[in-house]
């Protein structure tokens, strides 16, 4: 969901064996661990990210309207502050290009007019070392655009085809960093593209909180055939301006429904999708991506399992799944609870085959502001808003916990995660960073849980906390000494530890 753009939908608040060890046989001429790669690669191959990544300016209510806020939206200094420091390496910027915006009206498209201003601010702005998954999107969410036939993704006429091809290139032009027609003071050029934001989610949304409204939409065409059109367009524009570049599906919004078992997500999925990926039949997708929502962070290899033998099937074997939108709010759960979850729906999908994790936002609140709805705190950053809130700019618990797991984790070796136990409500992963094991532990159990490690060549481990020692973020005066640790003697190649409800890194030292 594009949330500074679009009405905000509620996302639903519900309550909520020992794996062997690989066995590799070494290459004649071994590729290099990631920890001995380029920093550049390192920073491509980081599974880290942040969608609504832009640190947008404070505002004084929820009344505030969205042109105000791009406008203040230019007086920030650095806008991606937050995501440098927690060490974020993947982000999708808070609007996707809209084709209405850069090109409002048709003599606009005919005369070859475009007004790149927003676009500029929060693409052009991204720091170096920082990969950017850019959106191009051919209409806005809710939109009947006459640009199209009505409610499909089929252009109304060829020159409008023709105009959406140029604007496609354009875009692509102006962000590539080739040195032609580039944005000046361009920092960081896009090489990741995704055509269009949760398509298939606008009809069956429109007036969504309309419940006889929801039921028509449940009847409604939802043309995959046209947009497997204009995937195949998109792409082909792309890759003839910049043929190294990588283009992603339009993320599909309902990966919660796996678990909730949602009709409209049914539709979405097998009405939508499924036939995109059996017409486009191993073409024009690099990436495939879900958007998952909700406290269970379990559903999403369920979301993961459904689609990887879907892109299987259809001649996508090499095609990546991300997850460029995920997150729980702080409230009405927790602060703690917020930064548990974080931790869990990282780690969880890393270990069976999930590239790329993006989480939803970073300063909390999104356009239209409403402070008493859970989706407008997704952020790691409280916006001044609302009565409990304790004041802009201040840290929440998982803000500090996303950079805890950047700083112990980034860098290993993504392909070699290994896991050692789901079972019995105890997880336990190995990551390999610098040639050194890493183990991330939790316990999902009500009552504290004592676990052995097995296999430690080291005389001591360090065990830290993977969620700050407080009760809020705003707590946290000192991130170097924010968490409990303790070091621990190896007896025999184990450790023993007693698991509470955060989870906990182990590093050999």
């Amino acid at each position: 969901m594009n949330k500074l753009i679009i009405p905000i939908i509620v996302i639903l608040i519900i309550a909520a064996g020992i794996g062997g060890f690989f066995i590799f046989q070494t290459p004649a001429f071994p590729e290099p661990s990631l920890s001995q790669k380029p920093k550049e690669e390192i920073s491509k191959d980081s599974p880290f990210g942040a969608h609504g990544a832009f640190s947008r300016p404070f505002v004084e209510s929820d009344k505030v309207s969205y042109e105000e806020i791009l406008r203040r939206s230019h007086e920030v200094k650095k806008p991606y502050k937050h995501v440098q420091d927690i060490g974020i390496r993947w982000v999708r910027p808070n609007s996707d290009i809209y084709w209405s915006v850069v090109q409002p009206t048709l003599e606009h498209r005919k005369n070859g007019i475009f007004n790149w201003t927003v676009y500029d601010m929060l693409h052009g702005r991204v720091p170096s070392g920082v990969n950017i998954l850019g959106t191009i999107d051919a209409r806005p969410w809710g939109s009947n655009d006459p640009t199209f036939k009505p409610y499909t993704w089929d252009f109304a006429d060829e020159e409008m085809e023709r105009y959406y091809i140029k604007f496609v290139q354009e875009t692509v032009e102006r962000y590539d960093g080739n040195g032609i027609k580039d944005m000046p003071g361009l920092k960081n050029p896009i090489k990741y593209w995704q055509v269009s934001n949760e398509p298939a989610l606008r009809p069956l949304v429109e007036r969504w909180e309309d419940v006889e409204t929801v039921q028509e939409n449940l009847k409604k065409n939802l043309d995959p055939q046209g947009f497997s059109r204009l995937v195949e367009l998109t792409y082909k524009a792309i890759k003839e301006k910049n043929p190294e570049a990588k283009i992603a599906l339009a993320g599909m919004a309902g990966g919660y429904g796996f678990v909730s078992k949602d009709p409209l997500t049914f539709r979405e999925v097998h009405e939508f999708y499924l036939p995109i990926l059996k017409n486009l039949s191993g073409k024009y997708i690099d990436i495939f991506d879900i958007h998952y929502y909700g406290v269970e962070w379990k559903g999403m290899k369920d979301a993961y399992d459904f689609f990887r033998r879907a892109l299987d099937k259809n001649g996508y074997q090499n095609t990546e799944i991300w997850f460029t939108e995920t997150g729980v709010p702080s409230s009405p759960v927790g602060e703690r609870f917020q930064a548990i979850n974080l931790i869990k729906r990282y780690i969880y999908p890393l270990s069976f085959g999930v590239k790329k994790i993006f989480w939803w936002n970073m300063i909390e609140g999104e356009y239209p502001l409403e402070v008493d709805n859970p989706s407008n705190h997704f952020g790691l950053v409280y916006d001044g808003i609302g009565k409990d809130d304790p004041g802009y700019g201040v840290r929440k618990l998982a803000y500090y916990a996303y950079k805890k797991m950047v700083e112990v984790l980034d860098g290993s070796d993504w392909n070699n995660i290994q896991t050692i136990q789901e079972k019995d409500g105890i997880y336990v992963y190995k990551f390999t960073k610098n040639n050194k094991p890493i183990y991330v532990a939790w316990n999902d159990n009500t009552a504290e849980k004592t676990i052995t490690i097995s296999g430690i060549t080291s005389n001591q481990v360090k065990i830290t906390e993977a969620v700050p020692k407080y009760e809020s973020g705003k707590e946290v005066s000192d991130y170097n000494t924010a968490f409990n640790t303790e070091t621990k003697s190896v007896f025999g190649g184990k450790i023993t530890l007693t698991l509470k409800d955060k989870p906990v890194f182990v590093e050999e030292k």
